[in-house]
């Protein structure tokens, strides 16, 4: 009876901890999409104000743009969204873009910046291909192995 009280305390709390934070951050929610982008690629982003805000911009500096991009006000009331090339020139990495209503409130958003081309992996012993010196040392260490495994079972046996 114990177990079931607790199970149901900690998914009681685990759910309202993940409830909460989003009622109480409604109002002046922001968000990018795509989240993930390569240099050169677009997004959007968008923003919902309290109720009787006319404006909102997007703080471009730390993506090197302008430093405040205006957002276009969208059908209902409160929202606002711009559409943003991301420069070629721009470092992979994340980024925290501030989205700022015009009432003074603002919200931060995660914007990863992937790099172009392949994964940057190092060059490790089969990027040239198969070592076959190596594949015969592995063999070999395998077959030892098996047979001390072998002797081993027999004697015990």
């Amino acid at each position: 009876m114990r177990r079931i009280l607790l199970s149901g305390g900690v998914i009681a709390g685990t759910t309202a901890a993940l409830a909460l934070p989003g009622v109480a951050s409604a109002e002046g929610a922001g968000s990018v999409t795509p989240d993930t982008v390569k240099p050169g690629g677009s997004v959007t982003f968008s923003t919902v104000c309290p109720d009787g805000v006319k404006s909102a911009d997007v703080a471009g500096t730390v993506l090197g743009l302008a430093a405040r991009i205006p957002m276009e006000a969208s059908k209902t009331p409160g929202s606002f969204s711009v559409a943003v090339d991301i420069p070629v020139s721009i470092s992979a990495g994340t980024f925290n873009v501030s989205i700022d209503c015009g009432d003074g409130s603002s919200s931060v958003v995660k914007l990863i910046v992937t790099p172009t081309g392949g994964v940057p992996t190092g060059g490790g012993s089969t990027a040239r291909g198969p070592n076959r010196s190596l594949m015969a040392v592995g063999g070999g260490l395998l077959l030892v192995g098996a047979a001390g495994a072998l002797f081993l079972r027999r004697r015990t046996v």
